[in-house]
């Protein structure tokens, strides 16, 4: 009867139906069950280089894979050096520099320490003999082998054995090949978002995070191949002192003065690798559950289109005066009946009383003419 009502309607459904079909089971696939799972990742450095003394004496020095990689931290993660600084240091009274101080209390007790102009503590520690030499090591061609793997449970397979994915583990096959598992340090710069180069990491050093992605079509023929990602993480640490870096001594051994010992400080590439991922496999159970709450959501389409009518159509008035029956208000009605029913029992309450009292009247009159029937019975006898 309202064409316009009919297409809002209609069209109502239209968009409920597009959003399920369009969104639910298209875009996100809604009829596959998922899985989150978090793999592993194992790592092997190869590499070495040649680097000349930019300060200092040291002459050309040659550092192998393990001193590029040095320490060897967790599994998963891999520090690249780019810059080391060595400095000689011996046993003595001297300005500490990780001790600083506005006064005297400020320093260590019970050694004659004393607080020195530069606001350092003059206190028995390590001091620095001769000058410091620093190492600039051009590691951006330094490989890193990356083992990634990841499984997903029987809750995806049906109740057969757990789905295993890896890359290549018996050989390194370098970045971007299929199936790649090997990567340069400026690959994965490259890499990252956005992207950083190597020469303005190299004197602070950088962290980075690289992820392992894997989402696998569980049930499917097809291989799966992860998506790899990388992003610089430093700046969120510490916004004010980007990079990374560390100190580590080497003590004196065998023959030389345990009094002496070398300190060095690494700047670097801090290297995070993770694998996660997500499988996914074909479930009726989500199908069912989508289209049964699809079908509800269609539902909603005529009280959408009840609420437009009655609020937004250029007819709404006469739409509600055809939808809604209009009664009057009987409320006076019920209001005046209760005070009449009120009266009638006032007026019977009356009536009852006036009744009594006559009937009391009665019986006085009664109770008297027995009395002087009784007198005049006595008297004649």
């Amino acid at each position: 009867m309202d064409r316009l009502l009919g297409i809002t309607n209609y069209g109502i459904m239209l968009v409920i139906m597009t959003y399920i079909i369009g969104y639910v089971f298209i875009y996100d696939e809604g009829y596959l069950k998922t899985e989150s799972s978090y793999g592993l990742a194992v790592t092997a450095v190869s590499g070495d280089v040649v680097a000349d003394a930019r300060i200092g004496d040291g002459g050309g020095q040659y550092f192998a894979p393990e001193d590029i990689a040095y320490p060897g931290l967790e599994n998963g993660n891999v520090f690249i050096t780019t810059k080391i600084v060595s400095q000689k240091q011996q046993r003595g009274v001297c300005e500490d520099q990780t001790m600083r101080c506005h006064s005297t209390e400020d320093c260590s007790k019970d050694v004659g320490a004393e607080c020195t102009s530069n606001r350092f503590c003059k206190e028995p520690s390590w001091c620095d003999v001769d000058g410091q030499q620093v190492y600039k090591l051009a590691t951006d061609t330094a490989q890193m082998w990356v083992k990634s793997g990841i499984q997903y449970s029987q809750k995806l397979t049906g109740g057969k054995a757990p789905k295993f994915y890896s890359n290549e583990m018996q050989k390194p096959i370098l970045y971007p090949a299929p199936n790649f598992n090997t990567f340069t340090v400026r690959d994965i710069l490259r890499i990252c978002d956005p992207p950083v180069m190597f020469e303005e990491v190299s004197e602070l050093g950088a962290a980075i995070e690289v992820q392992f992605i894997w989402n696998c079509q569980v049930d499917g023929v097809r291989p799966c191949e992860p998506i790899l990602k990388a992003r610089r993480i430093d700046p969120l640490f510490d916004s004010q002192h980007i990079g990374f870096s560390f100190s580590h001594p080497e003590y004196g051994v065998g023959d030389q003065d345990p009094d002496t010992r070398t300190k060095f400080t690494r700047s670097g590439i801090r290297f995070y690798f993770r694998t996660v991922g997500t499988g996914k496999a074909v479930d009726p159970g989500e199908i069912i559950f989508k289209l049964s709450t699809g079908g509800a959501l269609i539902g909603f389409a005529p009280i959408i289109a009840d609420v437009i009518m009655l609020n937004c159509f250029k007819l709404s008035q006469k739409y509600r005066a055809r939808k809604y029956e209009v009664t009057e208000d009987i409320g006076d009605y019920f209001e005046g009946r209760e005070q009449k029913e009120q009266s009638m029992k006032e007026m019977a309450q009356d009536l009852m009383g006036e009744e009594e009292d006559e009937d009391d009247e009665y019986d006085d009159e009664e109770h008297a003419w027995l009395r002087r029937f009784q007198e005049d019975n006595d008297d004649d006898e």
